[in-house]
């Protein structure tokens, strides 16, 4: 196997060089999680977390992988910044139960009409009222986001391996793994293609077009407020449809 020809035949950066050249990136990641966060985050520890994930993955990657720094290095610091994020643990036991509620009623009322469920359908499923089911979206607009490193790869008969550690561990764990993520990918394809078309087009231009929850509210003519529990919406119900807890 050849050497990564990024940095074949040269000293390994030293950490101001890999600030210089890399901080953009972390800031780059920390600005995308910080648009999904609760208020009480502060965007310099983002920043703070991301830059020891890229020191550390600056010490972690193997230059005779075929993998890209940039590529490893992006795992690595967004890794650090949720693992960060995670150990606020800013959502309340209270709130999380009630997105399971949701998730559930979404599963049920599918395999019951055979289609995606409405919000008067879900509210009336919950026995709430529909102003307290948006309320509900609102709590929970923390937890609405779907991670790439939520995915668990089975490395072998012992124990399993995220994304983030396959790209660093043996090589030849990386076909399984490819596989696994494949796996994923498709499912979660098919997730998609299976929500509402408003919900469709929410996550074509949130996640794929990189538009502001403003931007997305202007093109579907309605207000922030309601873009952003259409999110949280849509998301757990892609959740729900991916049986991911």
């Amino acid at each position: 196997m050849t050497a990564n020809p990024q940095y074949a035949h040269v000293s390994a950066p030293t950490p101001d060089e890999l600030l210089e050249e890399y901080l953009p990136l972390v800031r780059y990641h920390a600005d995308q999680l910080m648009r999904r966060t609760p208020d009480s985050i502060e965007l310099d520890d983002l920043i703070n977390a991301g830059v020891l994930g890229l020191l550390d993955g600056a010490q972690r990657f193997d230059h005779n992988r075929e993998v890209q720094f940039k590529t490893f290095v992006s795992y690595r610091v967004r890794g650090a910044m949720i693992d960060y994020l995670r150990a606020f643990d800013w959502m309340p036991r209270g709130l999380r139960d009630h997105a399971k509620e949701m998730q559930v009623a979404f599963h049920e009322l599918e395999q019951q009409y055979g289609r995606p469920a409405d919000e008067i359908e879900i509210a009336k499923h919950l026995g709430i009222t529909l102003d307290e089911y948006r309320l509900r979206l609102n709590q929970v607009r923390s937890m609405s986001v779907v991670h790439f490193d939520d995915l668990p790869i089975t490395g072998n008969q012992d124990e399993d391996l995220s994304i983030l550690e396959t790209l660093e561990g043996d090589p030849m764990l990386m076909p399984e793994s490819q596989n696994s993520m494949l796996q994923f990918v498709s499912m979660l394809a098919e997730a998609i293609s299976a929500l509402p078309p408003r919900e469709n087009i929410l996550i074509t231009l949130y996640y794929y077009e990189e538009l502001t929850m403003k931007e997305v509210a202007l093109i579907l003519g309605l207000t922030e407020s309601r873009v952003s529990q259409l999110h949280s919406q849509m998301v757990l119900r892609l959740r729900s449809l991916m049986n991911l807890e």
